[in-house]
């Protein structure tokens, strides 16, 4: 297909405007839409904690970050589509294909600025988001629930205060409720060490901790050490107080992510579903392209398609939830072995960018 050099300014910015007017308007109604969702959802906590008043605010102004950058792709698919929309009503589609402009001719100045709106998501998302929302989590578990942080990171390894010393663990798994590389340092009334307990793993079982192939070394006063019995494997914390602690994938950035991944990696430890995570991070700042996109496709192939504003508003919402539910799919695939983890996270982006590639022109 030949292409013109390019289509005039004006041209231009009637399509650029026709499509960012729309897409700012759908990304404020998406964002205030889930927020009003995530108050009812949190309601009983924020009457039982005082959340509606400046602590609720503040924790929801700082989810703000993480709701656009989740929210970018999809009102970038209402903002073609609305946009073209209102351009099909008059006929000024229609009108642009009659001189002979191609559909991708058309696209071009759309895709640009969805390519813009991609750098930014990447660009909040390495450096807005991680750090919102970890001061949002801290805001809402901490000084909001009044719950205790039993434990700190030191060099990617957690230690927790207990009853009678000191326990570290090289990693917490928040889906199998396990924690990995357990050492209980157990402390007599002097202050002096007096045995230590190591298990390979130890998990949840609903009441209390289970460890695995536990061992114990006793120290005596004159320095000698001996292998002991082990005592009860007590841990004065559960799994929600664990949640404290574990960073989830939306508070790293990329070269965190990476640097975290290796510490696993180094210690011997399976980083799992963080490798999904990570080729996530590539993949859904470019969402917003694809689905600006697979707009054009639906607006413009083969012909246009005369979508009145509501029906495109709502083929916008099934589009883009059918869109996350394909990521969802794919993420748990690629968690649980059954797909690569570089496959799991471009299926979804692959199939969109297909629609648009090949479709028909006439």
């Amino acid at each position: 297909m030949k292409l013109r050099p390019r289509l005039s300014p004006t041209l231009d910015r009637c399509l650029g405007g026709h499509f960012l007017g729309p897409f700012f308007v759908c990304l404020a109604a998406f964002t205030a839409a889930y927020l009003l969702g995530d108050i009812f959802d949190r309601f009983d906590d924020l009457m039982r904690y005082g959340g509606f008043g400046l602590l609720g605010l503040e924790y929801f102004a700082l989810k703000l970050p993480l709701i656009i950058s989740q929210l970018l792709p999809v009102a970038s698919l209402a903002g073609v589509l609305l946009g073209f929309a209102l351009l099909n009503r008059t006929g000024e589609v229609l009108a642009c294909q009659q001189l002979g402009i191609s559909r991708l001719e058309m696209a071009v100045p759309v895709l640009l600025l969805a390519a813009l709106v991609s750098i930014a998501d990447f660009g909040i998302s390495e450096t807005i988001v991680p750090v919102a929302t970890r001061e949002a989590k801290h805001l809402y578990q901490v000084e909001l629930q009044r719950r205790k942080i039993y434990g700190i990171f030191f060099n990617r390894r957690i230690w927790v205060r207990v009853s009678d010393g000191f326990m570290s663990a090289d990693d917490y798994d928040g889906h199998q409720k396990m924690l990995h590389g357990v050492t209980l340092y157990r402390v007599g009334r002097d202050y002096r060490l007096t045995q230590v307990e190591h298990a390979p793993s130890a998990a949840w079982t609903g009441r209390n901790w289970r460890p695995a192939e536990l061992t114990a070394i006793r120290l005596a006063p004159g320095g000698q050490v001996e292998a002991t019995a082990p005592g009860p494997f007590r841990i004065d914390v559960n799994p929600a107080d664990f949640s404290l602690l574990r960073m989830d994938p939306d508070e790293f950035s990329l070269w965190q992510l990476d640097s975290y991944i290796h510490n696993l990696r180094h210690k011997g430890l399976d980083p799992g579903g963080y490798f999904v995570d990570r080729d996530l991070k590539y993949a859904m700042p470019l969402a917003c392209v694809i689905m600006a996109a697979l707009g054009l496709a639906l607006s413009l192939d083969p012909l246009p398609r005369s979508l009145s504003i509501g029906r495109s508003f709502t083929l916008a919402i099934a589009i883009g939830f059918g869109y996350w539910l394909m990521f969802g799919l794919t993420s748990s695939l690629g968690r649980t072995g059954l797909l690569a983890p570089w496959l799991a996270a471009w299926i979804p982006t692959s199939l969109a960018a297909s629609l648009f590639l090949f479709g028909e022109e006439r």
